[in-house]
């Protein structure tokens, strides 16, 4: 918690109650309030450093000069933590400004000993690029700018949008917000690394054309055209003769490139193995692994005697398990995690074993099958992915995509799964799961939550998961459906089939993906199906939720045998030695003969400003707005109602993309000269205001820079013209 640990005020020459808090996070409060105590010249100084019309953030430093009345008596403050100790001024006991210390400078004479002055810098949002972003889920750009300032310790009395001239539609609701929501995803990675706070609010705001400031105790969101079309206007009053007139960039240009982060695979996660393995802890008698490390080693088959010798080197891999040591998934039970070493042969995995074998290690005993039965089918989830979004589309977009479900399995009666099945390596076994396992299924769930962990829908593919009668094809008979509410046990099965061959063959043995469930069919495929892509293709759900997918125990074995369906015996399932499985996958597809991913590029957006001007303008957004629907584009922006994606808005009576109004926003600034003055005036103290001066008629100025030499009661101000949006351009 936050107290009051120094406090001081100063009359400016104009008579103006300057007052400085300094407070501090501790514990308790502080038994003494320490009294700051001031030099004559320049005490405060607040600056808003320059920032172009283009630029987002309008930070701001404080510059606090104090009398130290004894030896390093203010270096505890830079010792302490970024982000607790925390500056308020206030004018005339109303609050003017706000802001963090900044540890990075500080400086105090170290020849004196007392009665010297330290320099203090505080800073309104520089602490944010300090800060990593950390939500989750969906949010409105409201929520995060106000989790972004409660973090950035800033204290404002409001956060005002009344400058806001976008809307979400012409003659409709005004695009304030909380109206616009965006992934918090897209503030992340592929590593998992996230964006600070300073580069979340800088991209969420940038394409909207909206700047931020802190001004008169308050926090502005506002856009150029609604502050020259609404805001109050105040004149400049200057103090001495050191104006100058000049003027602003004339630009040749504007390219905006939108990047959407759009990737197809939903739910890509892999399931990592976290405990040791190598290849120097493996031999035959299990010994030389660390305490606590486990594994079983294969030959290559059982041919491993050379006469009357053993090659007890003809080591075709070693599986390490721990059920204690694995990452991927947000629940894992009944199962162990394993990591599969090659040595000889095989190649390297990571899963989650629900029936393993123990091999030929001699330190394992009589070769078991564990950590369950092959044949065991408690009703238990086994495997739980974490949750992945899923945005709303509308009717007629939703009708364009797939959600394609796909898992590896490995099902094998093999003593070496990865080795020929020969006579050294059960062949009568490999034979049988070949020609006789020719369906197999297991029990699923795919459920879409919201936001408040509710299900809101279910997949269920179970009124086809045991017909006999359905042709092998992608089509709306096989397609299955979402149905309200949160899911049964059994109410979608994954299956593993031959498309080539159901009758005498197998899917299985080996690391194999599901296929596209098609009941227990023994009806024809269609040539075009047998070469689609591996999965389970569900249909679009009608809303946006966070999807998760639960694989439950056991496996289900069906023989195609005499024209009919039979499930296996008992004793086919005591044959297994091996049921491993990989994390399951979510991949966004479209619907269309390849069933390509369903990604989008960059978005490039152009304008052409002034053809005579040398320099361009080239921006890089994060989040954004695009022409074609993107099921997967993480920065792309959305309506909070609904949930559907923006894809125009509207400013002064043009309805285009964000970027293309952002474009002529720029236009408006910089396709021709503008009255750029500089020098010093009185405090434009107060609310967010556009300026006006005196020999310059009815034009508009806006700050783009200003400092405060608060006991002068004067600024040394840069001031620009500003127009309206007043554009075009190469796409209209």
């Amino acid at each position: 918690m936050e107290y009051l640990r120094y406090s001081g005020q100063f009359l400016s020459h104009e008579s103006i109650v300057w007052k400085v808090d300094i407070y501090q996070e501790a514990d308790e409060p502080f038994s003494s309030i320490g009294i700051l105590r001031f030099p004559a010249d320049s005490p405060l100084v607040i600056e808003w450093a320059h920032t172009d019309k283009e630029e987002v953030i309008c930070g701001s430093t404080a510059s606090l000069t104090i009398v130290s009345p004894g030896d390093r008596t203010y270096e505890d403050l830079y010792i302490i933590l970024p982000g607790s100790i925390r500056l308020e001024v206030l004018r005339n006991g109303l609050l003017y400004w706000s802001g963090a210390l900044d540890p990075e400078f500080y400086e105090e004479p170290y020849s004196a000993f007392d009665e010297y002055e330290v320099k203090l810098t505080f800073s309104d949002f520089g602490i944010l690029d300090r800060l990593k972003y950390d939500l989750t889920g969906t949010r409105t750009l409201e929520n995060i700018l106000q989790y972004a300032l409660r973090r950035s310790k800033i204290q404002y009395g409001e956060l005002n949008q009344d400058y806001l001239s976008t809307y979400l539609e012409e003659g409709g609701t005004r695009a304030t917000l909380d109206k616009i929501s965006v992934r918090s995803d897209n503030f992340y990675d592929e590593d998992g690394e996230a964006c600070t706070l300073y580069e979340v609010i800088e991209g969420m705001l940038q394409p909207l054309a909206l700047k931020l400031i802190q001004k008169n105790g308050k926090i502005w969101v506002y856009d150029l055209n609604g502050l020259y079309l609404h805001g109050i206007t105040k004149g400049i009053l200057w103090k001495s003769d050191d104006q100058i007139m000049g003027v602003d960039k004339v630009i040749n240009n504007v390219k905006i490139t939108f990047s959407p982060y759009s990737d197809g695979k939903l739910l890509g996660q892999e399931i990592k193995y976290t405990g040791e393995y190598s290849a120097d802890y493996v031999n035959i008698r299990g010994e030389g692994a660390p305490p606590g490390v486990y594994y079983y080693a294969f030959y290559v088959d059982y041919g491993w005697r050379v006469e009357n010798d053993v090659d007890y080197e003809n080591l075709s891999f070693a599986i390490f398990p721990d059920s204690r040591k694995g990452t991927g998934l947000a629940e894992m039970n009944l199962c162990t995690y394993f990591h599969i070493l090659p040595l000889l042969g095989a190649q390297p995995a990571d899963g989650v074993a629900f029936t393993m074998s123990t091999g030929v290690h001699i330190a394992g005993g009589t070769p078991n099958k564990f950590p369950q039965k092959p044949w065991q089918k408690p009703e238990q989830v086994i495997m739980r992915t974490y949750r992945t979004f899923i945005p709303k589309l509308s009717e007629k977009d939703s009708e364009k995509y797939y959600i394609r479900l796909s898992m590896d399995m490995l099902l094998d009666a093999r003593y070496n799964p990865f080795t020929e099945g020969s006579s050294d390596n059960e062949k009568s076994n490999y034979e049988l799961l070949d020609y006789r396992f020719n369906y197999v299924q297991i029990p699923v769930t795919v459920t879409l939550y919201d936001d408040d962990g509710n299900a809101l829908m279910h997949y269920s593919n179970a009124d086809i998961a045991k017909r006999t009668d359905l042709r092998g094809a992608l089509s709306y008979k096989t397609k299955g459906e979402w149905l309200d509410g949160a899911a049964s046990y059994q109410s979608c099965w994954l299956e593993w089939y031959d498309p080539a061959d159901r009758h005498e063959k197998s899917g299985i043995q080996g690391w194999k993906k599901n296929r596209h469930n098609i009941g227990l069919s023994l009806e024809d495929i269609y040539r075009s199906f047998q070469r689609l892509e591996e999965g389970q293709y569900i249909p679009y759900p009608k809303k946006n939720g966070y999807l998760e997918v639960c694989i439950y125990a056991g496996v289900w074995v069906y023989e195609w045998t005499k024209g009919k369906i039979k499930e296996a015996p008992d004793d086919w399932y005591q044959k297994i030695r091996w049921l491993l499985y990989k994390a399951p996958q979510l991949d966004m597809v479209r619907k269309n003969i390849i069933h390509d991913d369903a990604e989008n590029d960059d978005i490039e957006y152009t304008g052409v400003i002034n053809e005579s001007a040398k320099e361009g303008i080239s921006l890089d957004t994060i989040c954004g707005t695009m022409t074609d629907t993107s099921p997967t584009g993480k920065g792309v922006l959305f309506r909070t109602e609904d949930g559907i994606q923006i894809k125009e808005l509207t400013r002064a009576g043009r309805t285009t993309q964000a970027e293309q109004l952002l474009i002529g926003t720029l236009y408006s600034q910089y396709a021709e000269r503008k009255t750029l003055l500089t020098g010093t005036a009185g405090i434009l103290d107060g609310d967010l205001a556009v300026c006006s001066e005196s020999c310059q008629d009815v034009k508009r100025f806006i700050c783009l820079s200003d400092k405060q030499d608060v006991i002068e009661d004067e600024s040394r101000l840069e001031i620009v013209e500003l127009r309206p949006d007043e554009y075009s351009s190469d796409k209209d």
